[in-house]
């Protein structure tokens, strides 16, 4: 991860369905003030495209865990069959360990 990406966090992931084990990498940044607000970028990627997206809030605080939530949400919705656990737990616990927006 290039210092200049603005990347701050990343968790690697295995997805694994009847049909297949993937591997997702999630990374979170930068987080940008414009004006009164702030945004914070996530990407996901190991799918068919990786999905890029600008999550806005009132503050960095605020667009940081919205960005964390709406990442969660977004991986619940491409999981189909799948299920999530965090690359090297070595409890093998199952989940992506995001909040969703619900």
């Amino acid at each position: 991860m290039p210092e200049t990406s603005g990347v701050f966090a990343e968790r690697r992931l295995r997805l694994r369905s009847s049909m297949e084990t993937k591997s997702i990498l999630v990374q979170l940044g930068p987080v940008v003030r414009k004006d009164e607000a702030a945004f914070c970028g996530y990407k996901l990627t190991g799918f068919e495209q990786p999905i890029s997206r600008e999550i806005w809030g009132l503050d960095d605080i605020q667009a940081v865990q919205l960005a964390l939530a709406a990442a969660g949400s977004e991986l619940n919705r491409l999981a189909g069959d799948g299920k999530y656990s965090v690359e090297g737990d070595a409890d093998g616990e199952v989940g992506h360990g995001f909040q969703t927006l619900t």
